[in-house]
């Protein structure tokens, strides 16, 4: 599956994250997966997702990460409170009851607000847990994901 690279105002984002936000001078947010493959995770640990940040708007305030319970999953989506600092690190963290393949949808906010045009604040990523090789070491895989529409933050 082929995704459109992630991008900031001036041209793509320069990261090693597999997740990239944008906010712009309107505190939109934009959230696209980059060229990142997700190394293997086994079900059972905590491993976190790392997301770029680049706030091009200079935002300060609340940047929130929602979902809707997944099951057979667990998602620790903490508040990222945004410095103005044209650039910061952040993520998420996630952990697998037992091998699954789930459709996770994750909505980022800026100030805690929504709106504008469409969603391109929301991204959908397919994770799935599967045996590799020894069928008792099971491990996740990113497999596909794509942004939608343009929230306003």
């Amino acid at each position: 599956m082929s995704h459109p690279e992630a991008s900031g105002c001036c041209g793509p984002v320069d990261t090693t994250a597999p997740i990239a936000v944008t906010i712009n001078p309107e505190a939109r947010v934009h959230v696209a997966r980059t060229a990142t493959r997700l190394g293997a995770l086994a079900p059972g640990d905590w491993h976190t997702i790392d997301v770029t940040i680049v706030n091009d708007g200079y935002v300060t305030g609340p940047l929130t990460i929602e979902s809707d319970p997944v099951r057979g999953v667990e998602l620790d989506l903490p508040v990222h409170h945004l410095t103005g600092e044209p650039r910061q690190d952040g993520g998420f963290r996630v952990r697998f009851d037992a091998p699954a393949a789930v459709d996770v949808t994750l909505t980022f906010r800026a100030l805690g607000a929504l709106g504008g045009l469409a969603q391109h604040s929301t991204l959908s990523v397919l994770l799935r847990s599967e045996p590799r090789g020894n069928p008792s070491l099971p491990v996740v895989r990113l497999l596909a994901e794509g942004a939608s529409g343009d929230g306003a933050r």
